[in-house]
């Protein structure tokens, strides 16, 4: 392969990485340049201004030829396995368990995960949640971990980069720290213990398929649905206001009519106010009658705030101020976050109602429906509708328990490993726990390890040392 090809290759194979400094033999000179490849004692480097160049490598440092000579085993591995498709079966603190993924034949969008894990190191370029896909991604390999599952099983497992460099430099440091130690080459990764968790929060219909939310459903990495009279449809965010902290989702599975959300006069110092509070039913998938409470408008913070002293039902996931006349001076957001399987939930309101609140006015919510900077209106969205919501307050609150939608997020979040230590667990028989337990797979446990069961207590000989706790 002459110097011309390789450089094709590489470039085609998107192996080009970030421009690393190189050291000459004599430690008098630096250069900085991407690697391009190794041949016959030569490199093949290129510089930032994108011209190529090819120097002898001894006129490196050392550290710079073992990095050379590492970084092309890795390059020629990576262009013979080619780019791949897969999914993210496992976050980890260090990357992402992964597995290849293949569409079937004749079945398109379906997709069928097969072969061994490997896990695929963290950095910028992978920022993903479980259930992720990575289409055509050139990986470089980046030496061996040992992955222990929750149940103490451990498992070999091949490391990967989207990096060249990062792969090189990480292969080198393994072969450093292990010390010529095989059994050190393969550092040890744990899973973590996911917590499942649900966010359901209150959405305001803007529009056909338009909703108004909160921010937290704007996290651009978790899967967002809207339900409304018992069903469920996937939605996605269509954008984000930082400094609202209000963001705009889109289902049009969802048929429901734009609502009346913005006065024809803004709130006034003084100004007498309702609030209604939307409270989740016990299905979680509705609303509560909506409680109505009054107050007045006890401060104008600026342009898109106030405040008032109306108390708010603790555990509301958003509401409204109204006027006297029915209309709405003002929307607040407050999702809960609850644990799958727990009943315990936290809100962004405080745990009994507050004296005084701040709430967005209802003019900001335009501030959502353009599209850029030109000013124009997303397809679907007239001019916000202003006025009163109905004659009396009845009224207006079964209007706006039939107008709003809950917004859903479903997310899973990696627990910290319990604490060591604690009172002593009983065995099943009633004694002391003997300080180590047997897991399924004959990995033995101390009772400091987070796998320790006291249900299954063995004596220090037995079975085969845990590489967490070391038995």
């Amino acid at each position: 392969m002459n110097w011309r090809l390789l450089l094709f290759v590489v470039v085609m194979s998107g192996a080009s990485s970030p421009a690393r400094e190189w050291r000459s033999s004599d430690g008098s000179r630096t250069l900085e340049a991407e690697f391009g490849g190794l041949k016959d004692g030569k490199l093949l480097l290129k510089t930032p201004d994108g011209k190529s160049t090819v120097v002898p490598a001894s006129a490196f440092s050392p550290d710079d030829q073992k990095f050379a000579r590492q970084a092309q085993v890795t390059l020629d591995a990576a262009l013979n396995a080619k780019p791949v498709n897969f999914e993210v079966t496992h976050v980890l603190q260090e990357g992402c368990l992964c597995r290849i993924i293949t569409e079937l034949v004749g079945q398109k969008g379906v997709w069928l995960a097969s072969g061994t894990p490997f896990l695929v190191l963290a950095n910028s370029e992978l920022n993903a949640d479980r259930g992720a896909r990575l289409m055509a991604r050139t990986l470089y390999h980046a030496g061996a971990r040992t992955f222990q599952a929750l149940d103490g099983t451990t498992t070999p497992v091949s490391a990967y980069s989207l990096s060249l460099d990062e792969a090189v430099n990480t292969t080198l440091a393994l072969q450093i720290s292990s010390g010529g130690d095989p059994a050190k080459l393969a550092p040890l990764i744990v899973e973590p213990v996911m917590e499942k968790i649900t966010v359901r929060g209150l959405g305001l219909p803007i529009g056909k398929g338009y909703f108004i939310t909160d921010a937290a459903f704007a996290d651009g990495k978790h899967p967002v649905a809207i339900h409304h009279q018992g069903g469920e449809a996937p939605a996605t965010v269509v954008k984000k206001d930082t400094k609202s902290g209000l963001a705009l989702v889109q289902c049009d599975a969802a048929d429901v009519p734009a609502g009346v959300f913005i006065a024809r006069d803004g709130a006034a110092f003084g100004q007498n106010i309702f609030v209604a509070s939307m409270a989740l039913n016990s299905t979680r998938r509705g609303f509560e009658p909506v409680t109505l409470t009054t107050g007045i408008v006890g401060r104008l913070i600026d342009t898109t705030r106030f405040q008032h002293d109306a108390p708010l039902l603790p555990d509301a996931v958003g509401g409204f101020v109204l006027s006297e006349r029915m209309e709405v001076l003002g929307v607040f957001f407050a999702p809960e976050t609850r644990v799958v399987g727990s009943r315990s939930s936290t809100g962004g309101t405080p745990a009994t109602p507050r004296g005084i609140t701040e709430c967005q006015r209802s003019e900001v919510l335009e501030a959502l429906l353009g599209e850029g900077s030109s000013g124009k209106r997303l397809p679907g969205v007239p001019e916000p509708r202003r006025g009163s919501l109905a004659s009396n307050k009845q009224a207006a609150a079964d209007m706006l328990r039939k107008l709003c939608v809950i917004v859903v997020s479903n997310r899973e979040i990696a627990k910290p490993a319990p604490a060591a230590g604690g009172t002593p667990i009983a065995t099943p028989g009633g004694g002391p726990a003997t300080g180590w337990s047997l897991s399924s797979s004959g990995t033995r446990h101390n009772s400091k390890c987070r796998f320790y069961n006291a249900a299954s207590p063995c004596q220090a000989g037995e079975g085969k040392a845990c590489k967490v706790c070391g038995g």
